[in-house]
C-alpha cells in the first residue's frame, strides 16, 4: 500500500494560484458580478470581485444586469455592533450558470471596522472580495471537457466527520481541483465503468488553548475496492472556526491535496490523466 502524506502550511494553504481557463475571451462570456445588494457600496464591491476573479485567471466583469456566461449575485446583511468600532457583516453569494440556473451558494461572515464599512474603504472591499472569490471559485465549472476516452474517471463520495458544511464544500472543492488536472469527476458510480473512488475523513481534536488539530485523510480506492493509498493533511485551526462554514479553507485544502492524489492515482491505477 502506497501513501502520500504531508503537513500543510498555515492554514492548509498552497502557493500555487488557481488557473482555470473557464472562460477564454471570445470563447465564453465569462463571469458577470452584479452590484451587491444591502450596501451603498455594492457597485464598488462588484468591481473588486471581478478584479479578484481575474487575478485567478477567470475572465470577469461587473455590470448591472445578468449577461451571457456565469452571474454572481450577492447580498450584504449588516449585523450587530461588536463594540464601538467594529460590526458584523454577512454576505450571501449565489452563482447562476449560463442558463440562469442556481450553480452554488457561498455564505461569508466578517467582523469589520464600522467606519471603513460605512465609507466603503477600498482596502476593506478588496479584502472581502478576495475571501468571497476564494469560496466561489470551486463552485464554477472547469474548462470544456476533453474527450471522455482520454480521461480517468474519479468518483468522490461524501467526506465523513467534517463539521459544518465541510462534507459538501470539501467534496465540491476537490472535484474542481481534480477536473483542472484532467480527471472526469462524478459524485456517484457510473455503471459499466471502472472508476477510482475517493473517500474522505475528517478528525477534529482539541489541541492547544484556543485551537484544534484537524486531520483530513483522502483514501484512494480502485474500482474493485482495493485501497491504493492515502493522502493525509493536518493543521492547527482556531477552535470552532469550522463549525458552520469552511469557506476559503475548503478551497485551500483541495488545492493542496489534489496534486498528491493525482500522483497516487497515476502510480497505482496504471492510467495517467491527460
Amino acid at each position: 500500500m502506497l501513501a502520500a502524506c504531508g503537513t500543510l502550511p498555515q492554514p492548509f494553504s498552497h502557493d500555487g494560484k488557481v488557473t482555470n481557463p473557464l472562460v477564454a475571451t471570445g470563447e465564453r462570456a465569462g463571469i458577470n458580478v452584479i452590484p451587491v445588494a444591502g450596501t451603498n457600496h455594492g457597485a464598488a464591491l462588484a468591481v473588486e470581485l471581478a478584479e479578484a476573479f481575474r487575478a485567478e485567471d477567470l475572465a470577469a466583469h461587473s455590470q448591472a444586469e445578468p449577461g451571457a456566461g456565469y452571474t454572481v449575485v450577492g447580498k450584504a446583511v449588516t449585523g450587530a455592533v461588536v463594540d464601538g468600532t467594529n460590526l458584523r457583516v454577512r454576505f450571501n453569494w449565489q452563482i447562476l450558470d449560463p442558463r440562469g440556473r442556481p450553480g452554488g451558494i457561498f455564505h461569508q461572515q466578517a467582523t469589520v471596522n464600522r467606519k471603513a464599512w460605512n465609507q466603503g474603504s477600498p482596502a476593506l472591499l478588496r479584502s472581502l472580495a478576495g475571501t468571497a472569490v476564494a469560496g466561489l471559485t470551486p463552485m464554477i465549472s472547469g474548462p470544456r471537457a476533453k474527450p471522455a476516452a482520454r480521461q480517468r474517471l474519479v468518483t468522490i463520495f461524501d467526506v465523513n466527520g467534517a463539521p459544518g458544511d465541510g462534507r459538501v464544500s470539501l467534496r465540491r472543492s476537490l472535484a474542481f481541483e481534480l477536473r483542472k488536472l484532467g480527471f472526469r469527476v462524478t459524485e456517484s458510480d457510473i455503471q459499466g465503468t471502472d472508476p477510482v473512488v475517493l473517500m474522505g475523513e475528517v478528525k477534529v481534536v482539541p489541541s492547544e488553548a484556543g485551537s484544534e488539530r484537524v486531520e483530513i485523510t483522502w483514501s484512494v480506492l480502485a474500482g474493485d475496492g482495493r485501497l491504493l493509498g492515502n493522502v493525509t493533511q493536518n493543521n492547527q485551526v482556531k477552535a470552532g472556526s469550522l463549525k458552520r462554514f469552511w469557506g476559503v479553507t475548503a478551497a485551500l485544502v483541495a488545492r493542496a491535496a489534489a496534486p498528491g492524489i493525482k500522483d497516487l492515482i497515476e502510480r497505482t491505477a496504471g492510467t495517467k490523466s491527460p
